[in-house]
């Protein structure tokens, strides 16, 4: 690395050079031939001047700047049966606290896309599901999952 780069900065062509080392085999290093396969990627980590690359330090976001990733846990029934793979586009809905007190139109709905497909639980009692959702809904959602306020509604594609 020529100069420093934060984590989730995208790595620059003149943020990158070339050096020989000599390593061991078990020091895992990116050849001059690759470095098109780094410009222009994100920074996994933060990256120091001087630093040699290792295959791991650039890639793809795990979560892309604006979204965020939630964990649910969803009881039985509250998500459809089907498979449900990642990328699927789903809808979370808020359910009610008091059946008798609030209408459908009275609740919230939050657009989502599944990362992982829905896992049973141990105890065989609910599903857990990541979703990734609008960074601005994902406190919001969070609070709901807490309180066991939500259910999964897959959209069509």
């Amino acid at each position: 690395m020529t100069r420093a780069v934060g984590q989730g900065e995208i790595v620059r062509n003149t943020d990158v050079g070339l050096t020989s080392v000599a390593v061991d085999r078990a020091v895992t290093t990116i050849p001059a031939s690759q470095l098109d396969e780094i410009v222009g990627r994100h920074a996994l980590v933060d990256l120091s001047a001087g630093q040699l690359l290792g295959s791991h330090s650039v890639g793809a976001l795990r979560v892309a700047p604006g979204r965020s990733r939630i964990g649910l846990k969803l009881a039985a029934g509250r998500l459809p049966t089907v498979s449900l793979p990642a990328g699927a586009r789903v809808t979370l809905v808020e359910t009610s606290s008091d059946k008798a007190s609030e209408t459908a139109s009275q609740l919230s709905t939050f657009d989502a896309v599944v990362v992982a497909a829905p896992k049973g639980t141990n105890d065989h009692g609910g599903w857990l599901v990541d979703v990734e959702v609008d960074s601005g809904n994902a406190a919001r959602l969070a609070d709901l999952a807490s309180l066991d306020r939500i259910a999964l509604v897959e959209r069509g594609r």
